[in-house]
């Protein structure tokens, strides 16, 4: 069953009645940014977090919200109760205006939750390299082409994700970001050259809370083999082990005690987040 409604600029409307111009800038320039929110329960997941990345990626591309935060979080919680606080991904879209246009479009458009299989998480899962890097790597604009391509060929080789790589340094997934252990300390690459996910940083956060080392440094493909572990993270993904990238097996081979360590972290964080907002 698919959801019923969307928000177009802050107004309810029938799913099947949610559309773009063909002349929309959004189609041939990219001219847009978004940001995807995990719903569980009819509660939505770091909404404020997400929506300041919106407008903090907004400002990146010199597209004006006519919209504050605020505007915009209602209206979130108001699609969800109207698509009966369904578990879902939300897509927040903002795209470009045209000469013609007095605004910026906003929508909300939710989605059926990803689920994973749980091998992925208890046996670590693959990943190939895939050579690109995204347009502004620190703005989650809609020109995610390079993502597309990547995706789709770790589809084709039957992995899980495809991680990017510009030369000889490691970036990030086709959708997710990416980690390495190493001689104990926890790396990642900087935020500055990554688009830097809500899920990432919780995930730093609750390892330095830890007492783990973490350090924001380029990771080179060269130290692939050389690394004790690694796992990615993403929205609806969570925290992923992975335990072979291309034809080098990661560590040992199996999930690593930090990656289980930070998997519990973070699932545990995530139930209390949910837990505590569903009680008041």
């Amino acid at each position: 069953m698919g959801f019923q409604y969307v928000i177009l600029n802050g107004k309810k409307r029938p799913a099947a009645e949610a559309k773009v111009s063909l002349f929309s800038p959004a189609l041939f320039s990219s001219f847009g940014v978004y940001e995807s929110v995990e719903v569980i329960e009819g509660i939505p997941f770091h909404l404020r977090d997400h929506l300041s990345r919106l407008a903090e990626s907004a400002e990146m591309i010199e597209l004006s919200l006519p919209y504050g935060i605020d505007d915009i979080a209602s209206w979130v919680n108001q699609l969800i109760q109207e698509n009966g606080n369904r578990d879902c991904i939300l897509r927040i879209i903002a795209l470009g205006v045209t000469q013609a246009e007095d605004e910026a479009l906003v929508t909300i458009l939710p989605q059926p939750l990803p689920h994973y299989p749980d091998n992925c998480y208890s046996e670590g899962a693959t990943a190939i390299i895939f050579e690109g890097s995204r347009a502004l790597p620190a703005c989650k604009s809609l020109n995610t082409l390079v993502n597309y391509l990547a995706r789709r060929q770790a589809i084709r080789a039957g992995v899980h994700e495809a991680i990017l790589r510009t030369g000889g340094e490691m970036t990030e997934g086709s959708r997710s970001n990416i980690f390495a252990v190493c001689q104990e300390e926890i790396r990642t690459p900087p935020a500055d050259r990554v688009l830097s996910g809500i899920t990432r940083d919780i995930t730093i956060r609750l390892a330095l809370e830890a007492g783990y080392r973490v350090s924001e440094t380029p990771l080179n493909l060269m130290d692939l083999s050389h690394f004790d572990e690694f796992f990615i993270t993403s929205t609806s993904m969570h925290v992923i082990p992975i335990v072979c990238i291309g034809d080098v097996r990661v560590g040992e081979g199996h999930v690593g005690q930090v990656t289980l360590d930070l998997m519990d972290r973070f699932e545990r964080y995530h139930h209390d987040y949910i837990s505590s907002r569903n009680s008041t």
